[in-house]
């Protein structure tokens, strides 16, 4: 056992800390019944963290435990006679496990359930049934020939201090064991009840033998209970809030059960319908259904006592299945049901419907893209007209890009802009729900240039042409060639072409503009020689042909620097320059032409390899 002087020396200093903050269960005035049962009670204890009461009231005489630390009372009623064995423990976590915290206690009893355990005279010395004050983790306390119905006080003190779990456990059992009446843990007359827009209610207080019953209202002017003289029956009627108690004699007429319940009428919170439903537009995914909030609760005083849940089905709202999340609802119906809740009482309103009005908008007048033909300024070849008249309900804002450019109906559009993208916001003036439209204008036009490469071909005395067709900046033409009124191909590359005279066509695939015409001569030549005597391909010439006639040739070396002239309808080029051969290279020559067609005159460069 611990020294008296250190427990006495601690009591002095430290009851004077004691205020009226209360933890649960530390003060016997907020005692809790017990129940052993199969089961243990597990509680959180009372320690410097989450209670100011220091030390056990002043009245109780607490035997053995000469300062009760931070104590928990609780209070258990006997079902079965018998002795009983229970063990306290107390550890700092709730599964038993970590530091082991000193524990103590005290008992008093019997006494009888109509009586007040509080009263001092009864938690008095005489009436110390066991008690314990060791330095020990774990105790264990007996109750011996407990009868039924009796009923014991149980004070359990923390002496660590410290914030743990107290473990509380009846540990016997067999033919001489007492047990528990678990039926307090509820009592009799079970919880306080609330009574929500009701003008009575019924206490039922009825036990299996009891051969009489007294009731009692609690009178706050007397600061007591006062009997109902008229009451003897197993069931009150219950028109006035208060506290009321039963005391029930049973059938062996030497012991009474009592039990205390408060009841408490409240108004049912009342609950306004809303006048208009929430407009909800079609595009939208998620709204706040907590906008009726202040028009839900507008018939009750202090609305901030009050909440509001929001239920999708009449089976949610039986089942409390509430939305979650109401200001972010994703809409799945048309109608939400509301309730009120008064958040003291509970006391819960009617239900009322909320009606989401969802907008169906128009769907949209525009196509995705609009392919336009524009001429050599921009100008489109026919206008374009966007957009449809909805009425005068709804308000037109059309972008080009970010700018705002008109506020019509209809958009007219006669040339190209900077910004192929447009937007009409088709708005509802009444509701201001809009939906979005846009689209693309795809410009097309004729070629800008065409330029027409005469290339190599794969077979001796046969050329390749490649076309490039240039788009105007900004357009997405697409074009077709044809060559000498041949079929039109989308190829631009035209192969095994013979030297001559050949007109090309060319147009944009959807017909835009006009068809552009270019005429072009391939010419004939070689395109390497080797100047080694061996009397092949030992000179390099320029053919002349009957659709056009060579003028001048003149040789370049890849520098650009000029080499020689050579005679059009000579043998051609030895490859000699003042007499020396020149290297093994690529030289480019340049000729001018006569096309006997159209008697025009014409350049032509290319180039050719001298091989040794």
């Amino acid at each position: 056992m611990r020294a008296n002087t250190l427990k006495t020396g601690l009591f002095v200093s430290l009851f004077l800390l004691v205020t009226t903050l209360f933890a649960q269960g530390s003060r016997c005035a907020d005692i809790r019944p017990f129940c052993a049962g199969n089961e243990e009670l597990v509680f959180e204890n009372s320690n410097r963290l989450n209670s100011e009461v220091v030390a056990g009231e002043s009245g109780p005489d607490y035997g053995c435990v000469e300062f009760p630390r931070y104590p928990s009372w609780f209070y258990l009623q006997i079902e079965d006679s018998g002795y009983l064995e229970f063990l306290i423990s107390q550890s700092e976590n709730e599964d038993g496990s970590g530091e082991a915290l000193d524990v103590d206690f005290v008992i008093w009893g019997p006494f009888n359930a109509s009586e007040d355990y509080c009263n001092n005279e009864l938690l008095s010395e005489k009436n110390h049934v066991d008690c314990s004050y060791s330095e020990d983790a774990v105790e264990v306390a007996a109750i011996n020939n407990a009868k039924k119905g009796e009923v014991y006080v149980f004070l359990i003190t923390n002496y660590s201090e410290l914030p743990g779990f107290i473990n509380l456990k009846q540990t016997n059992n067999g033919s001489n064991a007492g047990s528990t009446n678990c039926a307090i843990l509820n009592g009799i007359l079970g919880a306080d009840k609330v009574v929500c827009g009701e003008n009575e209610t019924i206490l039922n207080a009825e036990v299996q033998g009891a051969i009489g019953y007294q009731w009692f209202v609690f009178d706050e002017n007397n600061d007591d209970f006062v009997q109902l003289e008229a009451e003897n029956k197993a069931q009150l009627k219950v028109t006035v809030s208060g506290t009321y108690r039963v005391l029930i004699q049973n059938a062996d007429g030497d012991n009474t059960i009592g039990d205390n319940v408060e009841v408490t009428f409240y108004d049912r919170p009342v609950i306004k319908e809303p006048v208009e439903a929430i407009f909800v537009c079609e595009q939208d995914s998620l709204i706040d259904l907590t906008i009726k909030q202040t028009e839900l609760l507008s018939l009750n005083a202090s609305p901030e006592f009050y909440k509001v849940e929001y239920f999708e089905t009449e089976e949610g709202a039986l089942n409390n299945n509430k939305i979650p999340d109401p200001e972010n609802y994703s809409v799945s119906r048309e109608t939400i049901l509301a309730r009120i809740v008064n958040l003291e009482s509970g006391c819960i309103s009617d239900i009322v419907a909320i009606h989401l009005d969802i907008r169906r908008l128009p769907e949209t007048p525009l196509e995705e893209n609009y392919r336009i033909c524009v001429d050599a300024y921009g100008l489109f070849n026919d206008e374009l007209v966007l957009g449809k008249d909805f009425g005068k309900s709804y308000e037109y804002s059309w972008y080009n890009g970010e700018e705002l450019i008109s506020s019509e109906y209809d958009l007219y559009l006669y040339e190209e802009s900077a910004n192929p993208n447009y937007t009409l916001v088709l708005t509802e003036k009444f509701t201001g729900c809009e939906v979005r439209f846009s689209t693309t204008v795809s410009y097309v036009s004729e070629p800008n240039s065409v330029k027409v490469d005469i290339l190599k071909g794969d077979f001796e005395n046969s050329w390749t042409v490649e076309i490039n067709a240039s788009r105007n900046i900004g357009h997405s033409s697409e074009f077709e060639y044809s060559l000498d009124n041949g079929a039109y191909t989308s190829d631009p590359v035209f192969r095994n072409i013979q030297r001559g005279v050949h007109e090309l066509q060319i147009r944009e695939a959807g017909g835009c503009g006009e068809v552009v015409v270019k005429e072009f001569t391939v010419v004939g030549y070689d395109f390497f020689f080797t100047p080694n005597g061996d009397g092949y391909n030992d000179r390099w010439s320029v053919t002349q042909d009957a659709d056009y006639k060579v003028l001048k040739i003149r040789v370049f070396d890849r520098n650009g620097v000029f080499l020689k002239n050579i005679d059009p309808d000579g043998e051609g080029w030895d490859g000699l320059v003042n007499g020396k051969l020149l290297p093994e290279d690529d030289y480019w020559f340049n000729l001018e032409y006569v096309n006997f067609k159209t008697s025009s005159r014409h350049n032509f460069s290319a180039h050719f390899s001298l091989i040794k």
